[in-house]
Protein backbone atom coordinates (compact mmCIF):
# COMPACT_ATOMS: atom_id res chain seq x y z
CA UNK A 1 0.00 0.00 0.00
CA UNK A 2 1.05 3.77 -0.85
CA UNK A 3 2.49 5.10 2.65
CA UNK A 4 0.88 8.40 1.32
CA UNK A 5 -0.70 10.25 -1.47
CA UNK A 6 -0.44 13.84 -2.55
CA UNK A 7 -2.24 15.52 -5.14
CA UNK A 8 -0.78 18.65 -7.16
CA UNK A 9 -2.75 20.61 -8.77
CA UNK A 10 -0.89 21.85 -11.26
CA UNK A 11 2.90 20.49 -12.83
CA UNK A 12 4.11 23.79 -10.95
CA UNK A 13 2.93 22.81 -8.11
CA UNK A 14 5.23 19.34 -7.28
CA UNK A 15 8.22 19.91 -5.24
CA UNK A 16 11.17 17.69 -6.99
CA UNK A 17 12.45 16.37 -3.70
CA UNK A 18 9.05 14.95 -3.20
CA UNK A 19 9.02 12.85 -6.17
CA UNK A 20 12.33 11.11 -5.57
CA UNK A 21 11.46 7.58 -4.57
CA UNK A 22 7.89 7.55 -5.20
CA UNK A 23 5.47 7.19 -8.49
CA UNK A 24 4.06 10.00 -9.89
CA UNK A 25 0.97 9.19 -11.86
CA UNK A 26 0.75 11.84 -14.98
CA UNK A 27 -2.98 12.80 -15.89
CA UNK A 28 -4.41 14.69 -18.36
CA UNK A 29 -8.25 12.89 -18.53
CA UNK A 30 -9.04 15.51 -21.42
CA UNK A 31 -7.42 14.25 -23.41
CA UNK A 32 -3.31 13.40 -23.20
CA UNK A 33 -3.78 10.63 -21.17
CA UNK A 34 -6.54 8.97 -22.32
CA UNK A 35 -5.46 9.37 -25.78
CA UNK A 36 -2.07 7.61 -24.69
CA UNK A 37 -3.95 4.61 -23.07
CA UNK A 38 -6.20 4.07 -25.89
CA UNK A 39 -3.29 4.11 -28.28
CA UNK A 40 -1.49 1.22 -25.93
CA UNK A 41 -4.87 -0.61 -25.72
CA UNK A 42 -5.06 -0.61 -29.44
CA UNK A 43 -1.57 -2.23 -29.53
CA UNK A 44 0.56 0.60 -30.42
CA UNK A 45 4.55 -0.60 -29.45
CA UNK A 46 5.68 2.76 -28.05
CA UNK A 47 5.26 6.61 -27.27
CA UNK A 48 7.78 8.67 -27.75
CA UNK A 49 6.37 12.19 -26.16
CA UNK A 50 7.80 15.82 -27.03
CA UNK A 51 7.59 19.20 -25.63
CA UNK A 52 7.92 21.28 -28.62
CA UNK A 53 6.34 20.85 -32.36
CA UNK A 54 9.58 21.26 -33.76
CA UNK A 55 11.48 17.85 -31.57
CA UNK A 56 8.76 15.84 -32.18
CA UNK A 57 8.76 16.38 -36.61
CA UNK A 58 13.24 16.40 -35.80
CA UNK A 59 12.09 12.96 -34.07
CA UNK A 60 9.41 11.18 -37.21
CA UNK A 61 12.06 12.98 -39.58
CA UNK A 62 14.62 10.11 -38.18
CA UNK A 63 12.75 7.53 -39.02
CA UNK A 64 9.71 7.81 -41.46
CA UNK A 65 7.96 4.69 -39.97
CA UNK A 66 6.87 6.98 -36.90
CA UNK A 67 3.77 8.20 -36.80
CA UNK A 68 3.25 12.06 -35.31
CA UNK A 69 0.10 12.65 -33.35
CA UNK A 70 -1.29 15.88 -31.15
CA UNK A 71 -2.31 19.11 -30.56
CA UNK A 72 -1.90 22.62 -30.19
CA UNK A 73 -4.81 24.91 -28.84
CA UNK A 74 -6.86 21.31 -28.94
CA UNK A 75 -6.76 20.84 -32.20
CA UNK A 76 -4.55 18.49 -34.60
CA UNK A 77 -0.84 20.32 -35.76
CA UNK A 78 -1.04 20.96 -39.19
CA UNK A 79 1.21 18.17 -41.24
CA UNK A 80 0.54 15.53 -38.27
CA UNK A 81 -0.96 11.86 -38.83
CA UNK A 82 -3.06 11.62 -35.86
CA UNK A 83 -4.85 14.53 -33.05
CA UNK A 84 -5.40 14.36 -29.70
CA UNK A 85 -8.41 12.96 -29.97
CA UNK A 86 -8.55 9.07 -28.61
CA UNK A 87 -10.87 8.23 -31.53
CA UNK A 88 -7.98 8.63 -34.07
CA UNK A 89 -5.81 6.24 -32.08
CA UNK A 90 -7.83 2.81 -33.87
CA UNK A 91 -6.34 -0.18 -33.91
CA UNK A 92 -5.65 -0.42 -37.53
CA UNK A 93 -3.88 2.79 -37.23
CA UNK A 94 -1.37 2.64 -34.24
CA UNK A 95 -0.69 -1.43 -34.43
CA UNK A 96 2.85 -2.19 -33.89
CA UNK A 97 3.70 1.22 -34.83
CA UNK A 98 6.13 4.14 -32.41
CA UNK A 99 4.00 7.41 -32.18
CA UNK A 100 5.99 10.88 -31.51
CA UNK A 101 3.70 12.99 -29.30
CA UNK A 102 3.15 16.39 -28.39
CA UNK A 103 0.16 17.94 -26.44
CA UNK A 104 -0.45 21.15 -24.68
CA UNK A 105 -0.35 20.34 -21.47
CA UNK A 106 -0.24 16.45 -20.94
CA UNK A 107 3.59 15.92 -22.33
CA UNK A 108 4.79 19.26 -20.27
CA UNK A 109 3.08 17.20 -17.23
CA UNK A 110 4.78 13.76 -17.55
CA UNK A 111 8.24 15.38 -18.25
CA UNK A 112 7.22 17.22 -14.79
CA UNK A 113 7.34 13.95 -13.24
CA UNK A 114 10.48 12.63 -14.18
CA UNK A 115 12.32 12.48 -10.96
CA UNK A 116 10.28 10.15 -9.69
CA UNK A 117 11.29 6.61 -9.21
CA UNK A 118 8.72 5.23 -11.35
CA UNK A 119 5.81 7.64 -13.89
CA UNK A 120 2.42 6.09 -14.51
CA UNK A 121 -0.03 7.63 -17.02
CA UNK A 122 -3.79 7.72 -15.05
CA UNK A 123 -7.31 8.72 -16.69
CA UNK A 124 -10.51 7.13 -16.04
CA UNK A 125 -9.58 4.88 -18.90
CA UNK A 126 -7.37 2.74 -16.67
CA UNK A 127 -8.66 3.66 -13.53
CA UNK A 128 -9.00 0.00 -11.65
CA UNK A 129 -5.65 -1.21 -13.44
CA UNK A 130 -3.81 1.51 -11.94
CA UNK A 131 -5.32 1.59 -8.92
CA UNK A 132 -4.79 -2.41 -8.18
CA UNK A 133 -1.05 -1.74 -9.23
CA UNK A 134 -0.43 1.62 -6.45
CA UNK A 135 -2.54 -1.16 -3.95
CA UNK A 136 0.29 -3.52 -4.77
CA UNK A 137 3.67 -0.63 -3.99
CA UNK A 138 4.40 1.08 -0.65
CA UNK A 139 5.74 3.46 -2.89
CA UNK A 140 4.50 6.93 -1.70
CA UNK A 141 2.50 8.28 -4.75
CA UNK A 142 1.99 11.69 -6.46
CA UNK A 143 -1.30 12.27 -8.45
CA UNK A 144 0.26 15.13 -10.95
CA UNK A 145 -2.87 16.81 -13.00
CA UNK A 146 -1.46 18.54 -16.31
CA UNK A 147 -4.13 21.53 -16.22
CA UNK A 148 -5.24 23.95 -19.07
CA UNK A 149 -2.42 26.58 -19.96
CA UNK A 150 -1.92 26.96 -16.62
CA UNK A 151 -4.76 26.55 -14.68
CA UNK A 152 -6.34 24.15 -12.83
CA UNK A 153 -8.95 21.81 -14.20
CA UNK A 154 -11.68 19.95 -12.92
CA UNK A 155 -12.05 16.74 -14.68
CA UNK A 156 -8.04 16.12 -13.95
CA UNK A 157 -8.90 16.56 -10.03
CA UNK A 158 -12.45 14.84 -10.34
CA UNK A 159 -10.05 11.69 -11.36
CA UNK A 160 -7.40 12.32 -8.48
CA UNK A 161 -10.50 12.06 -6.15
CA UNK A 162 -11.60 8.38 -7.68
CA UNK A 163 -8.34 7.05 -8.08
CA UNK A 164 -7.79 7.64 -3.95
CA UNK A 165 -11.44 6.14 -3.55
CA UNK A 166 -10.04 2.99 -5.96
CA UNK A 167 -6.79 2.76 -4.06
CA UNK A 168 -8.50 2.36 -0.61
CA UNK A 169 -11.28 0.09 -1.45
CA UNK A 170 -8.68 -2.05 -3.31
CA UNK A 171 -6.57 -2.20 -0.12
CA UNK A 172 -7.21 -4.65 2.76
CA UNK A 173 -5.37 -2.09 5.09
CA UNK A 174 -5.65 1.37 3.98
CA UNK A 175 -5.67 2.75 7.83
CA UNK A 176 -2.29 3.98 7.66
CA UNK A 177 -2.17 5.92 3.96
CA UNK A 178 -1.46 9.64 5.02
CA UNK A 179 -3.66 11.82 2.37
CA UNK A 180 -2.58 15.50 2.30
CA UNK A 181 -5.21 18.07 2.42
CA UNK A 182 -5.82 18.37 -1.10
CA UNK A 183 -6.01 14.69 -1.46
CA UNK A 184 -8.84 14.76 1.27
CA UNK A 185 -10.74 17.67 -0.96
CA UNK A 186 -10.25 16.23 -4.40
CA UNK A 187 -11.13 12.68 -2.81
CA UNK A 188 -14.51 14.10 -0.57
CA UNK A 189 -15.30 16.16 -3.94
CA UNK A 190 -15.29 12.90 -6.17
CA UNK A 191 -17.56 11.29 -3.73
CA UNK A 192 -20.28 13.87 -3.58
CA UNK A 193 -20.11 14.43 -7.68
CA UNK A 194 -20.05 10.41 -8.44
CA UNK A 195 -23.61 10.24 -6.87
CA UNK A 196 -25.22 13.61 -7.84
CA UNK A 197 -24.71 13.16 -12.34
CA UNK A 198 -22.78 11.22 -14.67
CA UNK A 199 -19.46 11.34 -14.97
CA UNK A 200 -19.59 12.49 -19.14
CA UNK A 201 -22.09 15.33 -17.55
CA UNK A 202 -19.99 16.72 -14.93
CA UNK A 203 -16.89 16.23 -17.31
CA UNK A 204 -18.73 18.35 -19.63
CA UNK A 205 -18.87 21.11 -17.14
CA UNK A 206 -15.29 21.38 -16.48
CA UNK A 207 -12.63 23.81 -18.03
CA UNK A 208 -11.04 21.45 -20.33
CA UNK A 209 -14.92 20.08 -21.22
CA UNK A 210 -16.24 23.23 -22.23
CA UNK A 211 -12.96 23.96 -24.25
CA UNK A 212 -13.87 20.46 -26.17
CA UNK A 213 -17.37 21.31 -26.96
CA UNK A 214 -16.30 24.82 -28.30
CA UNK A 215 -13.81 22.43 -30.60
CA UNK A 216 -16.76 20.20 -31.73
CA UNK A 217 -14.68 17.02 -29.47
CA UNK A 218 -17.90 16.75 -27.50
CA UNK A 219 -17.65 13.16 -28.16
CA UNK A 220 -13.86 12.78 -26.40
CA UNK A 221 -15.64 13.63 -23.07
CA UNK A 222 -17.57 10.37 -23.25
CA UNK A 223 -14.66 8.45 -24.32
CA UNK A 224 -12.78 10.10 -21.34
CA UNK A 225 -15.85 9.46 -19.35
CA UNK A 226 -16.26 5.60 -20.27
CA UNK A 227 -14.70 3.62 -17.05
CA UNK A 228 -11.84 1.14 -17.52
CA UNK A 229 -12.29 0.93 -21.46
CA UNK A 230 -9.12 0.62 -21.67
CA UNK A 231 -7.13 -1.27 -18.58
CA UNK A 232 -3.97 -0.91 -19.66
CA UNK A 233 -0.94 0.56 -17.66
CA UNK A 234 1.82 2.67 -19.29
CA UNK A 235 4.99 3.99 -17.70
CA UNK A 236 7.18 6.77 -18.51
CA UNK A 237 10.77 6.16 -19.05
CA UNK A 238 12.62 9.21 -18.20
CA UNK A 239 16.17 7.58 -19.49
CA UNK A 240 15.32 6.35 -22.71
CA UNK A 241 12.44 8.97 -22.94
CA UNK A 242 9.73 6.77 -23.92
CA UNK A 243 6.48 5.49 -22.49
CA UNK A 244 5.91 1.72 -22.69
CA UNK A 245 3.45 -0.69 -21.96
CA UNK A 246 3.80 -2.95 -18.91
CA UNK A 247 3.06 -6.38 -19.26
CA UNK A 248 -0.48 -7.64 -18.58
CA UNK A 249 0.37 -9.83 -15.87
CA UNK A 250 2.39 -7.20 -13.98
CA UNK A 251 0.86 -6.34 -10.76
Amino acid sequence: MPSEIHVHLLPDHVPSALLQGGIAVMVDVLRASTTVLTAFYHGAYRVIPCLSVADARVLQASDPSRLLGGERGGVKIDGFDLSNSPTDYDRAIVQDRTIVFTTTNGTRALLRCAEAEQVVVGAFANVDRLARYLVARPHPVSIVCAGTDGEVTGEDALFAGCLIERILMFGQDHSEIELTDTSEMVFAWWQTESTTRPLAERLRATRGGRNLAELSYESDIDFAADMNRCPVLARFDPQSGLILLAEPDEK
